[in-house]
């Protein structure tokens, strides 16, 4: 439907516009045709008045001004009902209203001029045509104006009245035509409003009857357009059942399988057309001389091969006393298989249906009861409702398209007969289908025009027993059809008898799919790969699911009991089967679907129909991701423990490593004291080892631990800690012939919040660095030197450590903060520089690591926040 226009709009609309004047018009003379009849004969009784209050010369005038008046009455009204001067119909009423009030204006000059009470009719002659003709504004203020200044200009002029003498008058006539206008106006836009919508709704209907009209077109056609194919995937398929030099048993079950949902496919079709042709009015009785009682005799020997197979109880009476009457054999015939298949899909294993009929005065009936699930009572009113299904644990067991029930319900009020429904959830169903005797047939039934003479009743006769053996014929090869619901097929019963086995190391794969045709399908397909287990509905897949621990599952969506949506969430709740990959196999499609599928856990998702390629493609798919998930857990969980093993040892060795650090501080004071330098400078090298030592134990527990430093920060000034920190440094590095220079732009006075000892170990740790790679490097560097430039601005702090070294390779730059990454060092795990980067990174901290342009040597660049004072 289109937008809703406001007035604006809709007075711009041409289209609109010419429709609401045409309304206009013919209202305009409607109403004005009735109400000049009406003031023809009323205007004139007036004359009543005239005699009280005029004198008998002057009542008579006033009579003869009336009659005039009425005349023009007359004659307007003939004007509007010519077609000529139908376009002028507001001139023409104008005129007339205007003559009326000219009328009594006329007699205000007798009467004493604007003394005169007279002005009161004015008023009222005012009032009923401005407010009761659909008049617009212009001709309303033309009318009014013209009333009043007619009033005023004629006592004025004709009378010794004094205009003052008018002012009552003059005031009530005037707000009287105020009020008239503003009421014209508001009724106006009010019809204007009323005529786009109802121009919206018509537009609404127009839309909706070709919609309807497209819909059932479409119906129709791709009804019509689908039994071709049909017929042709039937023919062949019946042709290769019939021959006998098929030996494999399993391919003749496939092929019944096929046929059978071919059948099924078929009645759809069937149904829908024959809704089309309902909808369109189209779909009408054949009436012919037929037995309901050998109809559902037939029906009941084509389903004993199905009643059997659920050990189902059918019983029939009844049928044999039933007369020949005139039905639709055809339409009859869909009625009781509806019913009879809904009565065996729904009545579960070892159940009763019993099917009986009679005839009454008026009546054939036959009814049909079963042992099945029921209707509850607030919903029996519904299920004869289109595309309609009952939606409780058991619905979905058995397929359908909700348009059996429906179709009953049509074709019973077709031939004129009634349907009634007793039933009770969990104890059964009740279904009585009475049919007239003698239905009406319709208009042009052959059988008004025949039978005047004997010989066409004979023809009549003969042609009716034609007319039955071909019905006869037709019903035959339509049972297949019309019981196709519950043909559970032979592919399924030949797949369980030869269940084929994977290798026994295979895969173990769940289908969980409640059309048993399908799941044998899939099945038997995977079988020879996987070990498969099946079941029907999401509540046994469920529970199958935890005492199999499959590898992969299968499953449908729309299932009894629990649909595959459900069963899904279940799989992801338990700790079991959380992570078991689920591909879900529906006729559901769209980006919806799709997404809904997907954020409940699903892994993957296939619309049916599908190729079997492309679900054994996407089985192996997921079952190699899940090997590789396995993979890494496996690998996870080894580091894990290599981890939690490599913590424990490192952490045994410091207290042996502190006991030497402590032995070797008190040998060098003795050393020092019997001033043995030598010995003093070889326990330096134990001390220098044994802090490096240490160092790398604690770079492993952090990374062992595996989570971010913990920090106690302070606001420290940046120079005076740096200062202190890089002192200890320089005389060590000059022991070593390696200078360090230090140099600090705009950092007076600059705080930063650090961990002192976190960032102690980060110099060290960059230090230590550069000192390792002098002495690691394939070439003699005479000039050993380490720069820390430190520049401070209001948007941080940046420290720079560079050296002259060798520099830092270009194929490890991108690496060389990841753990155990090391630059051809012949010490050290590979976990310092790592290290810096989390302590950095803990402190909102970042470093980048380059080479410099003019020595080549390795440039790390740390930047921090300033604390703001």
């Amino acid at each position: 439907m289109e937008n809703m226009q406001t007035p604006d709009q809709v007075e711009s609309d041409p289209l609109v516009r010419v429709r609401f004047e045409e309304e206009t018009r013919e209202l305009l003379v409607s109403r004005a045709s009735f109400l000049l009849f009406f003031s023809a004969v009323l205007y004139p009784c007036f004359n009543a008045l005239d005699w009280l209050a005029a004198t008998h010369e002057q009542a008579l005038l006033f009579l003869y001004i009336r009659l005039a008046v009425g005349v023009n009455f007359v004659f307007c009204s003939l004007l509007l009902k010519s077609r000529p001067t139908l376009k002028s119909a507001l001139i023409i009423t104008v005129w007339a209203g205007y003559v009326s009030i000219l009328g009594v204006v006329i007699m205000t000059v007798f009467l004493g001029g604007f003394t005169s009470h007279y002005y009161v009719g004015i008023v009222l002659i005012l009032f009923i045509p401005g407010l009761f003709l659909p008049w617009n504004m212009p001709a309303t203020l033309v009318y009014g104006c013209a009333s009043i200044l007619t009033y005023v200009l004629l006592n004025i002029a004709f009378t010794d009245s004094r205009f003052a003498s008018g002012a009552a008058p003059f005031f009530f006539m005037t707000w009287s035509v105020a009020y008239i206008i503003f009421a014209n106006y508001e009724k106006e836009k009010t019809r204007i409003k009323d005529l786009a919508l109802r121009l919206q709704i018509e537009k609404a209907n127009e839309n909706l009857k070709a919609l309807d009209k497209a819909k059932m077109r479409f119906f129709s056609n791709v009804s019509h357009e689908l039994r071709t194919p049909l017929t042709l995937i039937l023919g062949p398929l019946e042709q290769l059942l019939q021959r006998s030099d098929i030996k494999d048993k399993n391919f003749v079950s496939m092929l019944r399988s096929m046929e059978s949902n071919g059948h099924r496919l078929l009645r759809q079709v069937n149904t829908i057309l024959d809704f089309a042709k309902s909808d369109a009015g189209k779909l009408t009785c054949h009436y012919s001389k037929g037995n309901i009682g050998t109809i559902i005799n037939e029906l009941v020997e084509a389903s004993l091969p199905y009643t059997s197979q659920k050990n189902i109880e059918l019983t029939v009476s009844g049928m044999s006393d039933l007369p020949d009457i005139d039905i639709d054999v055809e339409k009859v015939e869909t009625i009781a298989a509806n019913l009879l298949s809904n009565a065996i899909k729904f009545t579960p294993s070892h159940g009763t249906i019993s099917l009986r009929a009679g005839t009454t005065k008026n009546n054939v009936w036959f009814e049909i009861q079963d042992t099945g699930i029921g209707i509850p009572e607030e919903k029996q009113k519904l299920i004869f409702e289109r595309f309609l299904q009952v939606e409780d644990d058991y619905s979905r067991s058995n397929e359908g398209t909700g348009l059996g029930l429906a179709m009953v319900r049509e074709l019973t009020l077709l031939h004129g007969g009634n349907l009634n429904l007793r039933s009770k959830a969990g104890e059964g169903s009740t279904f009585r289908i009475e049919l007239p005797l003698e239905p009406l047939p319709p208009g042009n039934d052959r059988r008004k025009t025949m039978g005047r003479r004997k010989s066409d009743r004979i023809i009549g006769e003969k042609w009716d027993k034609l007319l039955n053996v071909e019905i006869q014929k037709k019903v035959t090869t339509k049972k297949k059809t019309l019981l196709a619901d519950i043909n559970n097929g032979e592919y399924i019963k030949a797949a369980q008898n030869e269940r084929k086995k994977g290798p026994s190391d295979a895969p173990k794969v769940l289908i969980v799919e409640d059309n048993p045709d399908l799941r044998a399908f899939i099945a038997d397909n995977l079988s020879e790969k996987y070990f498969v287990e099946r079941a029907e509905n999401g509540r046994l897949g469920l529970d199958l699911a935890r005492r199999m621990d499959p590898d992969l599952i299968v499953s449908d969506i729309m299932m009894p009991e629990m649909d595959g949506y459900e069963m899904c969430r279940e799989i992801r709740k338990d700790p079991f089967l959380f992570d078991v990959p689920v591909i879900l196999v529906t006729a559901k499609s769209g980006v919806a679907a799709i997404e809904e599928g997907l954020e409940i856990g699903a892994n993957d998702y296939i619309p049916k129909p599908f190729e079997m390629r492309e679900l054994k493609a996407r089985i192996a798919s997921q079952l190699k991701n899940r090997q590789l998930e396995k993979r890494l857990t496996e690998r996870d969980t080894r580091l894990s423990a290599i981890g939690q093993m490599t913590s424990s040892i490192v952490h045994d060795l410091k207290n042996p490593l502190n006991t030497v650090i402590g032995f070797a501080q008190i040998a060098r004071q003795d050393s020092e004291a019997i001033q043995e330098e030598n010995i003093s400078r070889n326990l330096d090298l134990v001390m220098e080892s044994c802090s490096r030592l240490n160092r790398m134990i604690i770079e492993i527990l952090d990374f062992a631990k595996g989570y971010a430093p913990r920090l106690n920060t302070e606001p420290v000034l940046l120079v005076p800690f740096l200062e202190t920190t890089l002192t200890v440094h320089k005389d060590r590095l000059a022991q070593a012939g390696i200078s360090m220079d230090t140099r600090y732009t705009g950092c007076e006075d600059v705080q930063v919040s650090f961990d002192s000892e976190k960032m102690n170990r980060v110099i060290e740790n960059l230090i230590m660095n550069s000192k390792d790679a002098f002495f690691n490097a394939n070439q003699e560097i005479p000039q050993k030197n380490i720069r820390v430039d430190t520049t401070c601005d209001k948007t941080g702090v940046v420290i720079r450590f560079s050296d002259n070294g060798p520099g830092i390779p270009e194929e490890i730059k991108a690496s060389i903060f990841d753990p155990f990454t090391t630059t051809g060092k012949k010490t050290g795990v590979g976990l310092g520089l790592s290290t810096v980067r989390n302590i950095v990174a803990s402190h909102s901290g970042t470093i980048e690591v380059k080479n410099d342009e003019k020595t080549g040597g390795a440039v790390f660049e740390l930047i921090f926040p300033v604390v703001q004072s």
